[in-house]
């Protein structure tokens, strides 16, 4: 490294030296993997059961393992994985090895050609999450990068095979499409930044490799969580169960048809009558209790502190809507499905009884709400007393 780098390093933030040490090197030339390089066995907690007691505050950044192992104390459940017995860790390994190595991924399972999880694209992802990636999310894909730990909020953890930002429904997985589209535009908000410059095949390639990180991870988070319930005869046979499930439900998700969103209205339509019918038919929806209860989480509009475990064991907090920008992404076609289906991961609640109408009801009104000359009079005065 140049003395010129050793002396900047000490102050300039690690993501932002990464990303100058990516422009001097050039990182596009980055290898792969060493071939003799594994993955490392799960050591951190695993998060079995959050506390039901609402936290105080947001956690802070590099404290993420003294957190997560004061949960037990606050009423949730975790496991630490060295408490399984060696015996059990060892033969959950070998199962895993049939996943390849960082330099060579591979899903063992019939379904993995179909969902586009073959080896020559998994080569390519991981690849590009070592180059790209691997600073915040780590080698396991366990959010727990050289800077990852300094972030908050924390990069997705994606061994729980869960995702916020989905297309699908009621807590299903993410589509691939899903994946790229957040890997696109990145999330706001949040350390994820936006890589707009990649081609669309690398950001399908990445899609690609995070799935295939995230089958691995929560395959073994379900055989470690279940070491207490499963001989060691019977744990082989458990795994391929569980992968034969994983497959079933990341193959299902590529099934669910994409929503076709309405027109945005513009300036002019935004002020007429029917829309603004529209934008009030979705408030009432909004403060209905025990319909869609979107008030009782986002308190005043979310201006309100309100904190929340998140699945993960770390502390969330409901977006305030009243700024305009949604970290899943602004799209009509993105509230729809955070509406729709929730965001389980977090505890939002799905509402499937509601028609496709009043959910594009409730999204008008959400996207009019950080304008207050786009709402109808009564509902400004109530949202801007």
């Amino acid at each position: 490294m140049p003395a010129a780098w050793r002396t900047w390093r000490g102050w300039i933030p690690s993501a932002v030296f990464a990303a100058l040490v990516c422009v001097f090197s050039g990182c596009d030339s980055a290898p792969s993997y060493p071939p003799t390089l594994e993955f490392p066995q799960r050591s951190d907690r695993l998060v079995l059961r959050v506390p039901t007691a609402q936290p105080a505050n947001l956690g802070e950044a590099g404290r993420l393992d003294a957190e997560l192992g004061a949960l037990d104390s606050l009423g949730g459940l975790t496991l630490d994985p060295a408490t399984v017995s060696a015996e059990r860790r060892t033969t959950i390994a070998q199962f895993l090895e049939s996943f390849g190595s960082p330099a060579s991924p591979v899903v063992p399972h019939e379904a993995a050609e179909r969902l586009g999880l073959t080896a020559d694209r998994l080569a390519e992802g991981s690849r590009l999450f070592r180059r790209l990636c691997l600073q915040c999310h780590g080698l396991s894909g366990d959010g727990r990068g050289p800077t990852g730990q300094w972030i908050y909020p924390h990069p997705r953890d994606f061994r729980r095979g869960a995702f916020k930002f989905v297309s699908t429904g009621d807590g299903g997985k993410p589509k691939q499409s899903d994946l790229a589209r957040t890997i696109r535009e990145g999330l706001k908000g949040a350390g994820m930044p936006a890589f707009t410059s990649r081609s669309e095949e690398e950001r399908g390639v990445l899609a690609a490799f995070v799935t295939y990180l995230s089958i691995r991870g929560q395959l073994e988070f379900q055989l470690l969580a279940s070491a207490e319930d499963e001989d060691d005869a019977d744990i082989k046979a458990f795994a391929r169960d569980r992968l034969d499930r994983l497959m079933m439900d990341w193959t299902r998700a590529e099934s669910v048809p994409e929503v076709a969103a309405p027109d945005v209205p513009d300036d002019e339509t935004r002020q007429s009558p029917e829309h603004l019918a529209k934008v009030r038919r979705g408030f009432e929806l909004f403060m209905a209790k025990g319909i869609t209860d979107c008030a009782t989480c986002h308190e005043d509009f979310g201006r309100k502190n309100s904190f929340r475990y998140d699945v993960w064991g770390t502390v969330v907090r409901p977006a305030d809507l009243t700024t305009g920008s949604f970290k899943g992404g602004n799209r009509s076609e993105d509230l729809f499905h955070r509406i729709r289906g929730g965001i389980q991961p977090v505890g939002m609640p799905a509402h499937p009884t509601l028609t496709d109408a009043q959910v594009w009801d409730l999204v008008w009104f959400v996207r009019a709400l950080p304008y207050p000359r786009e709402l109808p009079d009564d509902v400004r005065k109530q949202v801007y007393p």
